[in-house]
């Protein structure tokens, strides 16, 4: 049989089995591209997905947050994940979309700095414990205070992308009942769990640093309660959506956008659709493209297309808003790591539950909504003073922690800003690596930190001149802990489980502009550290060998005992004269 017979017999027998994939079709096969790869990584994943959406929807209700996570072992591969939070609640009719359906939410079509960007997270939690367990997920919703509380269970159709409802009910729960609002959620998965560097509890610890407005309970597969008390009683700012900026849009995205708009002028187009286009840029772009401004979008040519991206590009304009950021600021930043790192050492979760009435104990024991109350602290007993340059210092204490945030810079036409604060000393170990916390959005990056642009940003600092020990091409070795962060209203993760951050060149200018200015308030407190240090040497030394001198003086000059006295008081002030003329120069 001639060679186009066998190609077209082919074609005939592949056809019968072309047909459309749905998105959760995708990834139930691919769910590593989503973080669950591996059973320990899949339980994190699903933990953090649910704690985004319950940080993220209080935030955007102007509710001070307060979430508790449980997870509970039901044999030595399966858990059962329960995220409770005090947020808005989600209507009835899109509870199941919203948990069992892929890239439906609200953000990813919003131009506006948010935890979660793709609609993804949450439902593929549920799809990857449906995967592994059969088990259907379990959502109890209220609304409001007299809302109606509704509970339902339930799976994803795969093939369909859409949540398909086991059951359903009014939930009459007392504790509910209580509630003014709230959502909670609950997945049975196959999982692994183990503590460490990537393990649940370091991820609580960092959530709870990089959102010191939340108060956090974390309770572990042993039934350890694990608080993370609200530091700030003050909500972070509100960001707001924006317009794309014109220098950020592609041919083709432009293209899309003048396809999909009804019958209206180009000027008008232009000046609806973006930012930073006012009437007189809108004709100025014209202009430039040689286009007339009352020319129509409907039946517009590639040609003009073209013509108008190479002038949008040509023109020079203001860069986007920034008011769709909210960075975590440089004293929220100094409160949460003071405490991390000072405070926290010196509170007890034991002693704090002792502060509570006996009863209120036993009512509340077991409950996973039991929230610890914020301890007092030095944060809350007077504010941390904080020097002309965002650092605070101890000496007593041993301890120096400092931030810088960066003014909001653009990369693709996307606004965004960075953040780094930085603790050294106590309670960290001289002789191991710098740890590196990296956040997206509030959101910490727990792998592929080789891989993201923050890493690569931290190494590159000159760590050495600002007086640590750093080999080519490492992180530097010190009691350090570095606190790196991004905000923006697109953060490009360099893959969909948003571990990494892409290497742009804008962004890693940023970070080490950042960088930069941290290590070098660094810098002068371990040069002030080891001038305190010389002083006390020589204190010593005097101190040491003073009197033996004034005895042998003494001895030689055949001094009385006021006279001795007298000579060392002297010899006394010379020195310290003489070591303070040293030090002034």
């Amino acid at each position: 049989m001639p060679v186009e017979s066998y190609a077209k017999l082919a074609s005939v027998k592949d056809s019968k089995n072309i047909r459309e994939i749905s998105i959760s079709e995708f990834f139930s096969k691919n769910r590593h591209l989503l973080g669950f790869d591996s059973p320990l990584k899949a339980l994190l994943t699903a933990v953090r997905e649910g704690v985004d959406n319950s940080l993220d929807a209080c935030e955007e209700a102007a509710i001070m947050p307060e979430v508790t996570v449980t997870i509970q072992a039901e044999s030595e591969t399966q858990f059962c994940v329960t995220i409770l939070d005090n947020g808005p609640g989600i209507s009835k009719a899109h509870l199941g979309n919203i948990f069992a359906k892929l890239l439906y939410g609200s953000k990813f079509h919003r131009l506006r700095q948010s935890r979660g960007q793709q609609g993804i997270g949450i439902s593929a939690a549920v799809m990857y414990g449906q995967m592994t367990t059969g088990k259907s997920a379990h959502v109890i919703s209220k609304t409001g205070p007299k809302a109606i509380t509704h509970e339902i269970e339930l799976q994803i159709d795969t093939k369909k992308n859409a949540p398909k409802i086991i059951k359903e009910k009014e939930n009459k729960d007392p504790a509910w009942a209580e509630k003014k609002s709230g959502t909670q959620i609950s997945i049975h998965m196959e999982g692994a769990y183990k503590e460490g560097r990537h393990g649940v509890l370091s991820y609580m610890s960092q959530t709870a640093l990089s959102n010191p407005h939340a108060n956090i309970l974390y309770i572990d597969p042993k039934g350890e309660r694990h608080p993370f008390p609200r530091l700030v009683n003050t909500l972070p700012k509100a960001p707001e959506e924006i317009k794309r900026h014109p220098h950020g849009v592609e041919i083709g995205l432009l293209m899309q956008l003048l396809q999909d708009v009804k019958k209206e002028t180009i000027t008008a187009f232009l000046k609806r659709e973006f930012s930073r286009v006012s009437q007189n840029t809108a004709e100025e772009i014209l202009k430039t493209a040689g286009l007339a401004f009352s020319k129509s979008t409907q039946g517009f040519s590639r040609a003009d297309a073209e013509k108008l991206y190479n002038a949008i590009q040509a023109t020079k304009l203001l860069p986007p808003p920034t008011n769709c950021l909210s960075p975590l600021g440089e004293e929220s930043l100094l409160k949460a790591l003071y405490w991390f790192f000072v405070e926290s050492k010196k509170w007890d979760a034991e002693e704090q539950v002792a502060l509570i009435a006996p009863t209120e104990i036993e009512e509340k024991r077991g409950q996973s909504e039991f929230l610890f109350e914020t301890p007092k602290t030095q944060i809350e007993t007077h504010e941390l003073e904080a020097g002309e340059d965002n650092s605070v210092a101890s000496r007593e204490e041993d301890y120096f922690v400092t931030a810088v945030t960066r003014p909001p810079f653009v990369y693709r036409g996307n606004p965004f800003q960075v953040e780094v604060g930085l603790f050294y000393g106590k309670g960290l170990k001289s002789d191991g690596l710098m740890q590196v916390y990296r956040y997206a959005n509030r959101v910490p990056l727990q792998y592929q930190a080789s891989a993201c642009a923050m890493t690569k940003a931290a190494m590159a600092a000159p760590w050495k001149t600002y007086g640590l020990d750093q080999s080519k091409g490492a992180l530097p070795t010190g009691p350090v802990v570095l606190v790196m962060h991004m905000a923006s209203v697109w953060v490009p993760y360099t893959s969909e489980s948003k571990e990494a951050i892409a290497h742009y060149p804008e962004i890693l200018k940023e970070f080490r502009l950042a960088l930069l200015e941290a290590g070098r308030r660094l810098q002068r407190y371990l040069k002030h550290q080891k001038r305190q240090a010389d002083e006390a040497k020589k204190r010593g030394y005097i101190e040491k060998y003073l009197n033996p001198i004034g005895d042998a003086l003494q001895e030689i000059l055949k001094l009385t005992a006021a006279e001795k006295t007298k000579t060392v008081e002297n010899l006394t002030v010379i020195l310290e004269k003489n070591y303070g003329q040293k030090k002034s120069e």
